[in-house]
């Protein structure tokens, strides 16, 4: 079987004193002709011994973690990441780090760190020779994602394995060993400890996996994933307060994000949309405040169309994510996604003014024009007079506005 390499790579194992070999997912890409460019390498060099090989080459070399064997290695724009052998110790009260590393120079003891036989095919690149010890190779012409040996030592202490495990699945249109499903089901609990960031890459990994590898995915791939969270009761885990969802808009809609969280929040129906999406995003997902802000309000939008909010409070508020709202709500009713949408184009063509910053007046203007004015009552003030600016009771002229503010004083 002909793996093909970069040529740099091909020059860089000949400057190795320890045959150098290429290892997981290019390995598997390559093997089912799909185009990878991230290229993992690994050898029983330390970390140390490479930085002394390079020197005075082309190659650069950055570490990483010396303490996991890993560093980058660059000439020009291509960059390769290198480990050293290891073996890795985990403790029994189930903590998700290595409290030990072993740096070893048997490349198949390296093997048994790894996650699936896909992934642990190793390819030495001066011998050209494939080095299979899980039937990997076997594994992928049959579709199949196993974990290598035992899978409970595979999952037991990395829960961001049950999500790559799912991600492969839908990427690759494979299908998942029963006991490699079942181990993951059975150490669930672990992916309370993957960090936001990794949570959030993975999963919206999974809903746009159709997009990864065309002619080996599914139009509707990410399916795979959510009926096996559902199967597993894994949502809780993710900050769901549902076992099972029930989906129809992560289908329909093309930002795939924003439909998974309809659906969730279709199924969980909380009190309150905003807060319990700022709990879920922010806590669990650690998304940042700006990206919490706009999922909220597109999707706080979404639900105050469907109740039928009245056009000028609604474009007071939404305005400005209408257009994402608007792709949403048409493929939950078409009526009320034309009829904002009408409203929301009839604003633009008529340069009406939507937002208090927009007004001629600020809270500078206030203070300065009415100095006993508390600062608590600016907004309320300034929102009343962009009320009469849009039904046009007012002209969004300073002056007019500031006179205006008199009689506001009376009831606000």
């Amino acid at each position: 079987m002909q793996i093909k390499l970069p040529q740099s790579l091909v020059n860089l194992a000949q400057l190795f004193t320890a045959d150098l070999y290429v290892v997981g997912g290019y390995v598997r890409n390559q093997i089912l002709g799909v185009k990878n460019d991230d290229i993992d390498i690994c050898s029983s060099l330390g970390v140390e011994e490479v930085e002394e090989l390079l020197k005075n080459t082309k190659y650069k070399v950055k570490i990483k973690n010396k303490a996991l064997g890993a560093l980058e290695i660059s000439i020009g724009e291509e960059r390769f990441e290198y480990t050293t052998f290891r073996k890795d110790f985990y403790p029994n009260n189930g903590q998700h780090m290595p409290t030990n590393v072993a740096f070893i120079d048997n490349v198949r003891e390296d093997a048994k760190r790894r996650d699936f036989t896909c992934n642990a095919i190793y390819y030495d690149i001066k011998n050209d020779k494939i080095l299979d010890f899980y039937n990997g190779i076997g594994d992928i012409e049959k579709r199949t994602l196993r974990a290598i040996e035992n899978p409970d030592d595979v999952f037991s202490h990395d829960g961001e394995r049950i999500l790559r495990l799912f991600r492969f699945q839908c990427e690759f249109n494979f299908k998942i060993d029963k006991d490699t499903l079942l181990s993951a089901f059975k150490y669930k609990e672990n992916l309370r400890d993957v960090s936001g960031e990794r949570m959030v890459h993975e999963v919206t990994r999974i809903l746009h996996s159709p997009n990864k590898y065309k002619g080996l995915s599914k139009p509707n791939a990410y399916m795979k994933a959510l009926k096996n969270f559902n199967k597993g009761g894994l949502w809780p885990e993710l900050g769901i307060d549902c076992p099972k969802l029930k989906f129809k808009m992560v289908k329909k809609v093309s930002h795939k994000s924003q439909g998974f969280l309809i659906d969730v929040i279709d199924n969980v129906n909380p009190i309150s949309i905003s807060y319990y999406l700022n709990l879920v995003l922010s806590n669990f997902f650690n998304l940042n405040k700006k990206m919490v802000e706009n999922y909220i309000n597109i999707l706080c939008g979404y639900y105050e169309a469907l109740n039928k909010q009245q056009n000028k409070q609604y474009f007071f508020r939404y305005f400005n994510n209408f257009p994402q709202i608007y792709l949403l709500l048409i493929h939950k009713s078409k009526y009320l996604a034309n009829k904002y949408q009408f409203f929301y184009k009839y604003i633009i063509s008529h340069r009406l003014v939507m937002s208090v910053k927009d007004l001629k007046i600020t809270g500078q203007d206030l203070k300065k024009n009415y100095p006993t004015v508390r600062p608590e009552r600016y907004k309320p003030i300034l929102d009343s007079l962009l009320s009469d600016v849009f039904d046009g009771k007012l002209l969004n002229e300073k002056e007019e506005l500031i006179s205006a503010v008199e009689n506001k004083l009376k009831y606000l």
